[in-house]
C-alpha cells in the first residue's frame, strides 16, 4: 500500500486526466492522478502528496491529495457500490470535500449529480450509503460567516473560478488548525501561502 509520496516533480499535466510524475529520492518515478482543484506548479520545488493506491486486473493507479483528510474522504466515496476511483476523483474535482459533505447531509442529490459521469441515481446512492456511515460535522455559524467573509474579500481582490476555489480550500485548512482566527489574519495567511 502506497499512502504517501514525496519527491521532485518531473511533469505536470492538467487536462481531462490531470496527473503529476514524481521522482522519489530512491530514483523511482510514479505517476499520480489528481483532482482538477489541486494547483501544482512545476517550479523545481519538492512535492508531497497523500495517496490512494488502486490495483485492477489491467492497471495499478495512484491518486494524490494535498491533505490526509481529503484522501480518506476519497476512500470513503469508494465504499459506495458503483463508485470507482474515476467518479470519486470527478466528485472532488467538481466540489470541495466540505461541499460534498454538506450535500450529503442536506440530501442534495440534484447538486451532487452535476458531477460529470455521476448522474442522479449515483448521487442518491452516495447520499443514502454515506449519510449514516460518516460523522459529518456541519459548519458552525462562525465558520460559515468567516468563509463567507473570506469569499467576498477574495472576490473583491479579483479571484474567481478555480483560483477562488483554491484559495477557499486554503482558508478551510487554516481554519481547521486555528478555529478562533480573526478574518483579517485569515485573509492575509491565505494570500501569503
Amino acid at each position: 500500500m502506497i499512502s504517501y509520496i514525496s519527491g521532485k516533480l518531473l511533469k505536470v499535466f492538467i487536462g481531462k486526466d490531470s496527473f503529476v510524475d514524481i521522482l522519489t529520492a530512491s530514483g523511482v518515478g510514479y505517476r499520480v492522478f489528481l483532482t482538477k482543484k489541486i494547483n501544482i506548479v512545476n517550479d523545481g520545488s519538492p512535492v508531497a502528496l497523500y495517496t490512494s493506491f488502486h490495483v485492477r486486473e489491467d492497471a495499478q493507479t495512484l491518486f494524490g491529495f494535498l491533505t490526509e483528510s481529503e484522501r480518506d474522504f476519497f476512500e470513503k466515496l469508494l465504499t459506495v457500490s458503483g463508485v470507482g476511483p474515476k467518479v470519486a476523483l470527478a466528485i472532488l474535482s467538481t466540489y470541495s470535500q466540505l461541499e460534498v459533505e454538506n450535500m450529503i447531509i442536506d440530501g442534495d442529490d440534484a447538486g451532487l449529480s452535476k458531477t460529470p459521469g455521476l448522474g442522479s441515481k449515483g448521487a442518491q446512492k452516495i447520499i443514502l450509503e454515506l449519510r449514516g456511515k460518516i460523522d459529518f460535522k456541519k459548519e458552525t455559524p462562525k465558520e460559515s460567516d468567516d468563509m463567507k467573509d473570506l469569499k467576498n474579500a477574495l472576490k473583491a481582490l479579483g479571484f474567481s473560478g478555480e483560483a477562488l476555489n483554491s484559495q477557499l480550500e486554503k482558508g478551510e485548512e487554516i481554519m481547521k488548525k486555528n478555529k478562533d482566527i480573526e478574518i483579517e489574519t485569515l485573509i492575509k495567511k491565505v494570500l501569503s501561502e
